[in-house]
């Protein structure tokens, strides 16, 4: 049973592996993200964030429009400076960022991500790291914001910010 099951996955990857790429995508067969997909990212981003905070026996964080827009712009300017980190290229701070969008919390923290994984990998690999975890289910985190840029060759840029 085991080795019919392995067979059929692997005739399966081996039909993928032969399907063409949408000749009009980007390289390497990475989805293009367009605006439509904005709000089912968010949302399924914010449920899976939800559950593992409720899992912990935290509470549950509430999409903020003022922490979106600062991660997309964010997003967007670590794409135009090549490199993913947490100053803008005027230098501003993620605080400093979310308050020109209208977010008048306090920032608890920002998590970056540079490559071609999608959004619910991109928590993955966070959740996987001391620091962005910490981020992610801070007790006092109440708002978030989730955020991404695409390169014409399909490399993705994503910001996630949490705030009180």
């Amino acid at each position: 049973m085991v080795r019919a099951f392995i067979a059929a996955l692997l005739g399966l990857s081996l039909l993928a592996a032969c399907t063409p790429r949408d000749a009009g995508g980007p390289a390497g067969g990475v989805p293009r993200l367009t605006e439509a997909d904005a709000g089912p990212i968010r949302l399924r981003h914010l449920e899976a964030v939800n559950a593992l905070r409720i899992g912990a026996g935290l509470a549950p964080v509430q999409m903020s429009a003022q922490l979106n827009a600062a991660a997309d712009t964010h997003a967007r300017d670590m794409a135009v400076q090549k490199r993913a980190w947490h100053f803008g290229s005027d230098l501003t701070s993620p605080r400093e960022r979310a308050f020109r969008a209208g977010y008048r919390g306090e920032i608890i923290g920002e998590n970056l991500a540079e490559g071609s994984d999608m959004d619910l990998a991109v928590l993955e690999s966070w959740m996987g790291f001391e620091d962005s975890r910490r981020i992610i289910m801070h007790p006092e985190a109440r708002g978030i914001g989730l955020g991404w840029y695409q390169e014409p060759s399909g490399k993705l840029w994503w910001v996630q910010l949490l705030g009180q």
